[in-house]
């Protein structure tokens, strides 16, 4: 299981990993409506016809299906011979969703954005320096790195893919603004001792 921030190149580096394998290989897409309904709701007999001979199964933002540990778990207990490759990227739900029934099942892996140490041995001294106020500003995400024109619109995104996207849907949250208002607030404390009083 690879877990990690949106657009840190989970399903790049599954990618790369399946690429050329000899296995067969199945890509589950759950951002797919459709496979977020057939995994949802599938059968064992189901599972074995979906999984027929590829031996590599890549499941892609798993923690968009509900009960996805239990679809996930019949995987791993009935088809031995199946390597299981899953994806999230909202890791609080897809950790919740999976603790208990892949207990002892799984191992867990974490994908953080680029480090200084990747950027410094794939480029040098020199474009870590002239990049490193940029970094500041907008993060090491992959994307941002590499359209380093685009940064605030690309940071953007993401900061509205996190807030909107898993944070008020995970939690139904009722009045968006709210939260916004209250992000607003502690981002222009950071370094300060945050008030409650003030925060409420």
């Amino acid at each position: 299981m690879l877990i990690g921030a949106r657009q840190v190149g989970k399903s790049t580096l599954f990618n790369q990993i399946t690429q050329g394998r000899k296995e067969a290989v199945l890509t589950l897409n759950c951002d797919e409506p459709e496979v977020k309904e057939m995994l949802a709701n599938i059968n064992t007999s189901e599972l074995k016809m979906l999984i027929g001979n590829n031996r590599i199964i890549v499941i892609d933002e798993a923690q968009r299906v509900s009960e996805i540990g239990l679809t996930l778990k019949r995987i791993t207990d009935n088809f031995t011979n199946v390597q299981l490759l899953v994806t999230g990227s909202s890791s609080f739900e897809l950790q919740s969703n999976l603790s208990e029934p892949l207990t002892g099942r799984k191992y867990e892996y974490h994908l953080y954005p680029i480090s200084t140490a990747e950027l410094y041995d794939s480029q040098g001294l020199l474009p870590v320096k002239q990049m490193f106020e940029s970094r500041l500003i907008y993060g090491s995400y992959p994307d941002i790195i590499n359209h380093t024109d685009e940064a605030k619109e690309l940071l953007m995104n993401i900061a509205n893919s996190y807030l909107y996207k898993d944070l008020l849907a995970m939690n139904e949250i009722r009045r968006p603004i709210l939260l916004e208002k209250l992000l607003i607030a502690l981002a222009l404390q950071v370094g300060s001792e945050v008030s409650y009083n003030e925060v409420a």
